[in-house]
């Protein structure tokens, strides 16, 4: 990780010494020359935003398919003070023959009921010492609405302001249900067959 933020950090180092030189050794008119430097600057910000994920902070991306759950925390919403409230879980993923792939890291979704006593039943087999594993199955939230309940839905969240239901600024847009999680104790990993 650190790595990966210092090889960034150096190739960003070297585009805007490259600029530099060019600026100051070309011919450019001037406002040219400003305009570079003015986006270069514009750039650091939004760098060091874009490496969000590098950070350490919590993902809101999607879940991986299949993952062991490592540990959770779920903050319920305080409308007082208009935090809509989150449930953070810490993963690894699991490849296709439930060995763990890369490093745990952690992800971040939006506060529902559902999906609070879920995290929490899950939370209470590590208690005991059970490795949970989860896997995320969008076939079973198919929603079983009908096609005018969707539609007063996405009409509702029209009218507060957030088209298509997007998420506050600074998190994704998330097509993810409660119903597309689900937690068991962890099959035990695919060890190929020995040889005859």
């Amino acid at each position: 990780m650190t790595h990966t933020i210092l090889t960034l950090t150096a190739a960003y180092a070297l585009v805007a010494s490259l600029l530099a030189y060019l600026l100051l050794m070309s011919r450019l008119h001037w406002v040219f020359k400003g305009l570079a430097t003015l986006s270069t600057v514009a750039l650091i910000p939004l760098t060091f935003i874009g490496v969000g994920e590098l950070r350490g902070l919590p993902s809101d991306g999607d879940l991986p398919d299949s993952f062991r759950m490592l540990w959770a925390q779920v903050i319920e919403p305080n409308p007082r003070q208009g935090e809509k409230g989150h449930v953070f879980l810490w993963l690894q993923t699991l490849d296709d023959d439930n060995y763990p792939v890369g490093l745990p890291r952690a992800y971040q979704l939006p506060y529902s009921e559902p999906l609070k006593v879920k995290v929490n039943e899950a939370m209470g087999m590590i208690a005991k010492g059970e490795a949970i594993q989860g896997t995320v199955d969008a076939r079973t939230a198919l929603p079983e609405a009908t096609s005018e309940s969707l539609a007063e839905e996405i009409a509702a969240e029209l009218t507060e302001g957030r088209p298509g239901g997007s998420s506050a600024l600074g998190e994704r847009i998330l097509n993810f249900e409660p119903g597309m999680l689900i937690f068991t104790t962890e099959a035990a990993p695919v060890t190929p067959a020995k040889p005859p």
